[in-house]
C-alpha cells in the first residue's frame, strides 16, 4: 500500500469533555517497496501542559493568518514557535481567550484566539439519506502524504503527494458551487440540481506553506475532521505495486470498520470511480481484490489503517489507480484524468448524503497479516513562518 498510515500504533482518543490534553504521537506508514524520505531532524517542541481548570467548550477550526501565529506552552506561558501562515489548527478547548490546538505533528499547544481566524465551531453531524440538506453538509477532504512523506512515485518521478493535493482541490472546487450531474455518464457541469456544500475543509491546502507541501500526522488529520463536525472524511491516494493485470480499473476504497456508514460511502465512491475511469483505454492493474474493502489488525481487532481507526464519522481512503505503472502515471499527470477522479469522489459523496443507495463491490472486513512498512513520524517538523524580509 502507499497509504499514509501509522502501522501498528494504538488509536489516540481526543476526549472533548476531558480537561487534560494528551500529546499525540504520529506514526506515518509508507507502502512496501515505495521509496521513503530519510528522517528529517527532530523538531524540539516544548512540553505541553493543560491547566486543570480548562473547561470543555465547542471545538472548531482556526486558520493561521498572514504573519503566522505563536504557539505557547500555556496561556501566556512560554511562546516557543512561530507557525507558518495558511495552515489549519483544530482546537479542542477555549479558555480565557486562548485555544488549545492540535498541530500538524500531533502535539498540543495554545494559541491566542485573537491571533488566528476562527473559521467554524464544530458542526453537528447529520444523518445521511433522502431529504439531507447538502447546503448544510461539512466534508473534510484529506490529500494523503506531504513533504518528506511523498507516498507512491511513478516511473517518471510523479509523486503521489502532488497528485493527491491537486485532486483534493478539484473535489473542493466541485463542492463549492451548485452543479448538475448526468448520473448515466457521470458528467458534472454548472447548474442548480445539486446545491453547493455548506463547508469543505482541506487538511492541507495550496494556500499553506510550500504551496501545500507540508507533513501532517494522522492524529492531526482525524482531529481536523472531529473538530469540524464532519459528515464524512475522504482521504485521497493512489496505489503502487499491483499484483495482477485486470480488465477494469483496479481501484480500491478502504472503509472504517468502526464508523457507521463508512462501507456504504466506500461502495458508492468505488462505483463512481469505475464510471469515471472505464472509458480510459490503458493496461489496468489491481490487487488481490478490487472494490470497497476494510483491513483488520489481527493483533488488536482494530482497523489496520491508522486514519480510519481514529475516525468518528463515515471515513474512507480512496486508492484511485496505480501511480507506479507507466500508463496510469501518464493518466494521473493530465488535468483531464484528475478531474475525472475528483468528479467520481464528488458524485459518490452526493449519493451517500442524499440517497439510500448502497453502491457496489463492498467486501466484508478481512484480517491483514502483512506489514505495510513504517516510517516514523519522530522527524516531523512544523512549518515555520519565514522571518520578515526572508525568502
Amino acid at each position: 500500500m502507499d497509504l499514509h498510515l501509522d502501522g501498528r500504533g494504538r488509536p489516540i482518543l481526543v476526549a472533548l469533555a476531558v480537561a487534560a490534553a494528551v500529546a499525540l504521537i504520529a506514526v506515518v506508514t509508507s507502502t512496501v517497496g515505495v521509496r521513503t524520505a530519510e528522517a528529517a531532524p527532530v523538531t524540539t517542541v516544548a512540553p505541553q501542559q493543560t491547566d486543570p481548570a480548562t473547561s470543555a467548550a465547542p471545538a472548531g477550526i482556526a486558520a493561521v493568518p498572514a504573519g503566522g501565529v505563536e504557539l505557547w506552552e500555556g496561556p501566556n506561558r512560554n511562546a516557543y514557535f512561530t507557525l507558518a501562515e495558511g495552515v489549519l489548527l483544530p482546537y479542542l478547548y477555549r479558555r480565557d481567550g486562548w485555544l488549545l490546538v492540535t498541530t500538524m505533528c500531533n502535539d498540543t499547544a495554545w494559541v491566542n484566539a485573537s491571533d488566528v481566524v476562527v473559521e467554524d465551531q464544530q458542526a453537528t453531524p447529520k444523518t445521511p439519506g433522502p431529504g439531507f440538506d447538502i447546503s448544510q453538509a461539512t466534508i473534510v477532504v484529506d490529500p494523503g502524504h506531504g513533504a518528506r512523506d511523498w507516498g507512491g512515485v511513478g516511473p517518471t518521478g510523479l509523486t503521489e503527494k502532488e497528485t493527491n493535493l491537486d485532486i483534493a482541490v478539484r473535489v473542493q472546487d466541485l463542492m463549492s458551487a451548485s452543479r448538475d450531474v448526468d448520473w448515466t455518464t457521470g458528467t458534472v457541469t454548472a447548474g442548480s440540481a445539486v446545491p453547493a456544500f455548506g463547508h469543505v475543509v482541506l487538511t492541507r491546502s495550496p494556500d499553506g506553506p510550500n504551496q501545500g507541501d507540508y507533513e501532517l500526522g494522522l492524529g492531526y488529520r482525524a482531529t481536523v475532521a472531529d473538530a469540524a463536525g464532519a459528515d464524512a472524511l475522504v482521504s485521497i491516494h493512489d496505489n503502487t505495486l499491483p499484483r495482477s493485470q485486470t480488465d477494469m480499473p483496479g481501484s480500491e476504497v478502504y472503509y472504517s470498520i468502526g464508523a457507521e456508514g463508512s462501507d456504504r460511502l466506500a461502495g458508492l465512491i468505488y462505483q463512481e470511480l469505475l464510471l469515471s475511469f472505464s472509458p480510459y483505454d490503458v493496461a489496468w492493474t489491481g490487487g488481490e481484490e478490487l472494490g470497497a474493502r476494510a483491513r483488520i489488525d489481527p493483533e488488536t481487532g482494530d482497523d489496520y489503517y491508522g486514519l480510519l481507526r481514529r475516525a468518528t464519522m463515515p471515513a474512507v481512503i480512496v486508492e484511485g489507480v496505480y501511480i507506479s505503472e507507466a500508463e496510469q502515471e501518464a493518466l494521473l499527470a493530465t488535468p483531464e484524468f484528475r478531474q475525472s477522479y475528483a468528479e467520481a469522489v464528488y458524485r459518490g459523496l452526493v449519493r451517500f448524503l442524499t440517497t439510500n443507495d448502497s453502491g457496489t463491490g463492498v467486501h466484508e472486513p478481512e484480517l491483514f497479516y502483512q506489514d505495510a512498512g513504517t516510517v516514523t513520524g519522530n522527524g516531523c517538523e512544523l512549518p515555520a513562518q519565514p522571518a520578515a524580509g526572508g525568502q
